[in-house]
């Protein structure tokens, strides 16, 4: 393995990607917290980010297991041990920014009964 191709680093990138995505949607979530007054307005806008999180979970869940294959065999190896990982990782940041999510969405309703 003297060089790798950019089917070799795919998969991490993917997850990379995805890490990034939650990342930057969980601090929108605790913006929109505070800066959002319209309740339904609010709720519209946690809902269509959390779709289109979950589009690039897929994104990256699908181009993990797609590339994977292709890649060279030690890195093959590597990626076929962290299957189950990986899915774990990516449920894992997906529940996190849907908690961050209600938070925002229950945040004006706690600021307005004090």
């Amino acid at each position: 393995m003297k060089y790798l191709l950019i089917i070799d680093m795919l998969p991490t990138y993917g997850l990379l990607c995805y890490l990034l995505v939650s990342i930057c949607i969980t601090l929108a979530f605790r913006w929109l917290a505070h800066a959002c007054e319209d309740r339904r307005r609010l709720r519209f806008t946690v809902i269509a980010l959390l779709i289109g999180s979950l589009l690039v979970a897929l994104l990256a869940g699908c181009a993990y297991t797609i590339a994977m294959p292709y890649a060279q065999p030690d890195m093959v190896d590597f990626y076929r041990a962290y299957r189950p990982a990986v899915l774990v990782f990516l449920t894992g940041l997906f529940c996190v920014q849907s908690v961050f999510g209600v938070a925002a969405v229950q945040a004006p309703r706690k600021r307005h009964n004090v």
